[in-house]
């Protein structure tokens, strides 16, 4: 009997020590703690949202533009591109921090359909935001497309690629055009503009000399330092024209020169390697970014009998192979054009307006459910 008593006072004392820790009082009036939210059910049928690095990994870099000149070119799943979008209105990017370039994460509006996906470093072009020196002799203009790869937090590697012509003007670099830059430092766009000479303190001196024709001319990053490029001097007398920005009493000069790709070259030459600048000729070359070429339109114009519009906005899907994922949204009033695809689902493409900057790839169909059309005026069943 006393044994029994024992363990009834001991149960007793447990189950009163749990209730005091995970007890608390409930002021007078109020509901019960509300659950925590969770995601509303699928229609049937509907594949799984696509999910952006965002979710699932830390965010080393967020960008944002209206009306980037790029289009940019979306992946379902990393190395299965889906579609490819030569205009933009809108696009936010977030690049989760890693290694070795990991895919991004694209939100992008076209007229009004919404997408996101997926986006490496070749179909996703960034640019300079302001001037910064990349390699100790170059900087890379507003129009010059980098190359991203590892993300840390507020902090990304970029690198210029030259361009065919551009190692035509500049040889024998010691080392890639990397560096690492923060976030503000990057953009998406092309609009806008600066002045590459910031980048190490302006003009300076503001004289116009000419390379002599003769040999590639070492270019360093100090007087008499060693050489971490040559550049070339052109065929075109007016293409050798630089700009002295500095000199010292050991026979150097700092200068800069324009190459292909709106990069300016900055670095230390020897004098004897200068004349007398070039003569100057009517026309100026202009240096360009090599961005993307831009998708071709959604197909061509349908008939008018074949082309229709939903009210109300209806989920996009993406299709490569047998991966499907929920990517997107067409809002009300959007004109599409369908085939067949299967028996709950069609195949869309967007034949005219805005929309039709959205092209899907080879291997790549954008879908939507039969049920969701199937009462928007004009659709016929494929």
């Amino acid at each position: 009997m006393i044994r029994i008593a024992t363990a009834f006072a001991l149960v007793g004392f447990l189950t009163a020590a749990d209730a005091r820790a995970g007890w608390a009082p409930v002021p007078p009036g109020a509901g019960p703690p509300p659950r925590a939210a969770t995601a509303g059910p699928r229609a049937a049928g509907q594949p799984e949202p696509l999910a952006l690095p965002g979710a699932t990994a830390t965010v080393g870099c967020t960008l944002r533009a209206a009306k980037p000149r790029d289009g940019v070119t979306l992946e379902i799943a990393p190395g299965l591109p889906y579609a490819r979008i030569a205009q933009l209105d809108s696009i936010e990017v977030t690049l989760p921090i890693g290694r070795d370039a990991p895919a991004a994460g694209v939100q992008a509006a076209v007229g009004n359909v919404r997408l996101k996906g997926l986006a490496t470093s070749a179909g996703l072009a960034v640019y300079p935001a302001r001037p910064f020196v990349v390699g100790e002799v170059v900087v890379p203009g507003p129009h010059t497309r980098l190359r991203w790869g590892e993300v840390a937090a507020d902090r990304v590697a970029v690198e210029i690629e030259l361009a065919k012509e551009s190692r035509a003007e500049l040889r024998d670099l010691k080392g890639p055009l990397r560096t690492a830059r923060p976030c503000a430092d990057l953009r998406l766009t092309t609009r806008g503009s600066f002045d590459s000479y910031d980048a190490f303190g302006g003009r300076g001196y503001d004289l116009a000399a000419g390379l002599k024709a003769s040999s590639p001319v070492p270019v360093s990053a100090q007087p008499n330092g060693p050489a971490l490029a040559k550049l070339v001097p052109s065929r075109k007398a007016a293409l050798n024209e630089v700009t002295v920005i500095d000199e010292d009493e050991a026979g150097w000069s700092r200068i800069a020169r324009p190459a292909t790709g709106d990069l300016l070259v900055v670095g230390w030459v020897k004098q004897a390697r200068l004349g007398k600048p070039p003569a100057r000729e009517t026309t100026m070359a202009a240096f360009g970014a090599g961005g993307l070429k831009p998708g071709a339109a959604g197909g061509a114009t349908a008939a008018a009998s074949a082309v229709y519009a939903c009210a109300k906005e209806i989920p996009l899907v993406a299709e490569v192979g047998s991966l499907r994922r929920t990517v997107g949204g067409i809002g009300g009033g959007v004109h599409l054009r369908t085939a067949a695809a299967d028996p709950e689902f069609v195949a869309v493409q967007f034949p005219d307006g805005a929309a039709s900057a959205v092209t899907p790839l080879k291997g790549a169909r954008l879908l939507v459910r039969r049920a969701d059309v199937a009462s928007c005026p004009g659709f016929a069943a494929p």
